[in-house]
C-alpha cells in the first residue's frame, strides 16, 4: 500500500510541475514574441505623433545620489537583537 501511494503522490507531483515548466516557457515564448513583433512596429515608424523632444538623444546620463543620516539612528538589525537579548536573558541595552 505504502508503494502505491507514493507512486500516486510522484506522478501527481511530476505532473505539477510539467504544467508550471510549460507555463514559464510559454510565457517566455509569448513574451519574447510579442516584443520582438513590438519592436518591429516601432522600427517602422508606424506609431505616429512622437514628440520631437523624445525623438532626440540624449546627450548624457548622470546618477545623483542623497544619503540622510538622522542623529540617533539604531540599526534594524540591532533593534532585534536587543530585542532578542531581552526575551533570553542576555546582556541587552535596557531603555
Amino acid at each position: 500500500m505504502y508503494r502505491n501511494e507514493f507512486t500516486a503522490w510522484y506522478r501527481r507531483m511530476s505532473v505539477v510541475y510539467g504544467i508550471g515548466t510549460w507555463s514559464v516557457l510559454g510565457s517566455l515564448l509569448y513574451y519574447g514574441r510579442t516584443m520582438a513583433k513590438s519592436s518591429v512596429d516601432q522600427k517602422d515608424g508606424s506609431t505616429s505623433e512622437v514628440p520631437s523632444e523624445l525623438s532626440e538623444r540624449p546627450k548624457g546620463f548622470y546618477v545623483e545620489t542623497v544619503v540622510t543620516y538622522k542623529e540617533d539612528f539604531v540599526p534594524n538589525t540591532e533593534k532585534i537583537l536587543n530585542y532578542w537579548k531581552s526575551w533570553t536573558g542576555g546582556p541587552g541595552t535596557e531603555p
